[in-house]
């Protein structure tokens, strides 16, 4: 079936791909200098065929080694293929292929039915008046280099060259690098290059993203297994897409073979969704009919009925009470609202980058750019920061050298195109997005909590600002806490940040203000002013002892708060040890009774029967036989009983060693909360105007 199979995909491809390979299994039929292959080189060659690999060219050199052996295989049925092999060069000799000193990949067939409808096709979607559209491209698959080979070049001789691009799987002295792979992905989805058609292999298809230009794909052969297919198809039918997708694929009723290929395609669209799980149904009707040659009616009937079954078996109930809009309302309510309590949003991302990258050198560090959204490093080489910047900002350069500097965004908004009623992410090559992943960013924070402690990185953590205050208040003390609960264990289970706001009345300061998230403290203006600031610290002074007093307070409630909270969380713990432990037991006890102590003891109650049964026994050395067998399943019952209760006595440790020791440690506060300052703002009431 290999044979059929190597050869009968070339020739479903194109007339030069087959005759290629025909070309190469004649030379291995003809070789006299050689023996015949045997099945196992077929075997051989058909691993080596089978084994994926994203070279182009090492595939193709596979499949002709692998046709050269298919031919030095037939030589052992030579005197039953005669009439085969005749025909199949008539019918190569009457398309104008010459087998015999000159390249075949160089030549043209006198006949190409599916190249002309190609043709026809380009003419139909990306021409108009005799001149290729603007806004329209194709992308044509194949499975085979030679058959790119085939087409790039006969499109090129009927096309201006810079109208088609090849791009196929990377590897070898002549395969395309990435570098070549970028550069023809870049100029096929730039609307200002003159390329209107690409033909690629699959190898070169996966990871691409050629949707923003092109809308329309050929598949000029059809790979056996359908998510191939699906494969393909998702290059330009994915998120994002502004325009209907339109998929060709040649279909004939005049050749089976094509027929049944078509039948193939449009059940796998059918059933697009289950596709992942029906493979080996695909699989296996494909080699029933094309390899096999079974009968095509009875082989599309079982495909029909197989995916019917297949897709009923894998079907369940959704869960209509919520609806997608729905859920996506509720989390981004929620992401919305986590953001709001740690201040996360664009200006605080640029914000937190400037305070990090001004420790060592001072402001301004960042520069905002001319197109709104976007901001500059101005010092890319400064100290502390250049080897990042250079490898995680910088753009790479084909020279292997550092790159340029993109522009900085902290939003996703300046990436985001509107395609109709859709908005669609847009990465920029002049332009890098940074979020708080981003290793700038945690090198950002790494600096800023640094800062945090005693040494030479140490910053002042106080500032004065003016902004709103409550009526009749001098003054509100922002004072930023950082919360720390540590059980008998030494693991942090609680830690936590959050900023309080104390009025300042008399020199006294008041109980918080009612909790507001932390994006909802901005607002104030930073002061440098010596009065203002002279006059906050004297406020600061006066409320300091009401503030320590106040800690205090606030760290043996959080102590209480944390205790009631592992004393429930501990025993929702230990209730569920307790149910983890009955059911362990249950099933130790079900796995060793059922499947392995009830049937030794009924064995053994067997041969005991059959001794009792002697006189049945003719010959001593069987008795003697069966009582042996009966001693050794009582040894062996006897192990595995005493296994059995070492296993139980192992749960009983087990259970001891958790609800005793661990379960106790882990939900006990070790001491009392830790509550530490970390920063203090001073606000004044805003000068009135």
């Amino acid at each position: 079936t290999f044979a059929v199979e190597i050869l009968g995909k070339r020739l479903l491809s194109c007339p030069t791909a087959f005759a290629e390979s025909w070309s190469r299994a004649r030379q291995g039929f003809s070789d006299q200098e050689v023996d015949a292959a045997g099945e196992s080189e077929l075997a051989a060659a058909e691993r080596a065929v089978r084994q994926e690999t994203g070279d182009d060219r090492e595939a193709e050199q596979r499949e002709a080694t692998a046709a050269t052996v298919v031919g030095a295989w037939l030589r052992n049925f030579a005197d039953d293929v005669g009439d085969e092999i005749r025909g199949i060069e008539r019918a190569l000799d009457a398309l104008g292929f010459a087998l015999d000193g000159v390249s075949i990949t160089d030549q043209t067939p006198l006949a190409d039915a599916r190249f002309d409808s190609l043709v026809g096709l380009i003419e139909r979607l990306l021409r108009a008046d005799g001149e290729f559209r603007d806004d329209e491209r194709l992308i044509v698959f194949t499975e085979y280099k030679t058959t790119l080979d085939y087409l790039a070049r006969r499109l090129r001789d009927r096309y201006p060259a810079d109208r088609v691009l090849t791009l196929f799987g990377t590897g070898g002295p002549e395969g395309m690098d990435e570098a070549g792979r970028e550069s023809v992905k870049a100029a096929f989805n730039d609307p200002a290059s003159q390329v209107r058609i690409l033909v690629a292999t699959d190898a070169a298809s996966e990871g691409l993203n050629l949707h923003r230009t092109a809308r329309y794909l050929l598949h000029y052969d059809c790979p056996w297994n359908p998510s191939r297919l699906e494969q393909r198809n998702g290059r330009i039918d994915r998120y994002g897409q502004a325009r209907d997708v339109t998929v060709h694929h040649f279909a004939s009723t005049a050749d089976p073979d094509l027929d049944f290929l078509d039948h193939v395609i449009r059940k796998a669209d059918e059933i697009r969704e289950d596709l992942g799980s029906l493979n080996e149904v695909f699989d296996r009707a494909v080699h029933r009919r094309l390899v096999r040659s079974e009968d095509a009616a009875a082989v599309r009937a079982d495909l029909d009925r197989d995916t019917a079954s297949s897709r009923g078996s894998a079907d369940f109930a959704a869960d209509t009470t919520v609806t997608a809009a729905d859920q996506e309302a509720r989390e981004a309510a929620v992401i919305e609202a986590m953001a709001g309590e740690i201040d996360l949003d664009p200006a605080a991302l640029r914000d937190a980058l400037e305070a990090a990258l001004a420790v060592p050198a001072g402001r301004p560090q960042l520069r905002a750019d001319a197109e709104p959204g976007f901001s500059r490093v101005l010092h890319p080489d400064l100290a502390g920061w250049r080897d990042v910047i250079d490898e995680a900002v910088r753009r790479p350069s084909s020279a292997g050298a550092y790159g340029p500097m993109p522009r900085l965004a902290f939003s996703t908004e300046p990436f985001i195109e509107r395609l109709g009623p859709l908005s669609v992410f847009r990465p920029r090559h002049d332009a890098l997005l940074v979020h708080l992943a981003h290793p700038l960013m945690q090198r950002a924070l790494g600096v800023l909590t640094r800062s945090r402690y005693p040494g030479a990185s140490e910053t002042s953590r106080w500032t004065v600002r003016s902004g709103p205050v409550p009526a009749g208040a001098d003054a509100v003390i922002l004072l930023s806490i950082e919360e720390l609960g540590v059980n008998e264990l030494r693991e942090t289970f609680h830690r936590w940040v959050r900023t309080l706001a104390l009025p300042v009345r008399d020199g006294l300061a008041g109980d918080p203000l009612p909790h507001v998230p932390a994006q909802a403290l901005r607002g104030a203006r930073y002061t440098d002013d010596p009065r203002e600031r002279e006059r906050a610290g004297d406020i600061f002074d006066d409320a300091r002892a009401d503030l320590q007093a106040w800690l205090g307070r606030y760290r043996n409630d959080l102590t209480e708060r944390l205790r009631r909270q592992l004393r429930a969380d501990g025993d929702a713990a230990r209730s569920r040890e307790e149910e983890r432990y009955r059911q362990r037991q249950g099933e130790v006890s079900a796995l060793i009774e059922q499947s392995t102590v009830a049937r030794l003891t009924r064995e053994i109650e067997d041969l005991t029967r059959k001794t009792s049964q002697r006189g049945l026994f003719d010959e001593d050395e069987r008795l003697a036989g069966l009582e042996h067998s009966i001693e050794e399943k009582q040894d062996e019952l006897a192990r595995r009983r005493r296994h059995y209760e070492e296993i139980r006595d192992q749960l009983q440790r087990e259970r001891k060693r958790m609800l005793d020791h661990l379960l106790p440690a882990r939900f006990t506060l070790a001491g009392q909360a830790q509550v530490f300052p970390v920063a203090v703002e001073i606000r004044l009431p805003a000068p009135s105007h």
